[in-house]
């Protein structure tokens, strides 16, 4: 944050005890670490604020990016089906046009004698197994 080297750490304590006195040095370097400890604690919070509101972030582009994904693929199911229901309306009523009512078409079909399509079959026997 702050460019301080040991060097000048040192100039400032040597005026801070010429200024202060030795007696007051003592409780004014506590107050000051205290507070520099405060301000940390706030810089850091502030960070990790900052820090989870990026990711908060990135989590709604990310939910709003794959809620437009699914709208968009709900919507071409959607279109397919009708598709595909038009298609089955079209061909089912092209079918029922051409083909005559089942009443006729049932007088058209002869009796077929199954006496004669019968065949003799024996069952096969069954297997034994090997001793």
């Amino acid at each position: 944050m702050f460019d301080i080297s040991f060097a000048e750490l040192v100039v400032v304590g040597i005026v801070a005890l010429i200024v202060i006195g030795p007696e007051r040095l003592p409780a004014v370097a506590r107050t000051v670490g205290y507070f520099l400890g405060r301000a940390r604690h706030y810089v850091d919070q502030v960070k990790h604020d900052l820090h989870e509101e990026m990711e908060l972030d990135s989590l709604r582009k990310l939910r709003d990016s794959m809620h437009d994904t699914v709208n968009s693929f709900e919507h071409s199911v959607r279109s397919e089906m009708n598709k595909i229901q038009e298609t089955t309306e079209t061909q089912s009523a092209a079918i029922s046009d051409k083909q005559p009512p089942f009443e006729k078409a049932a007088e058209n079909i002869e009796p077929v004698n199954t006496s004669e399509t019968k065949t003799t079959s024996t069952p096969a026997e069954p297997r034994q197994p090997n001793s």
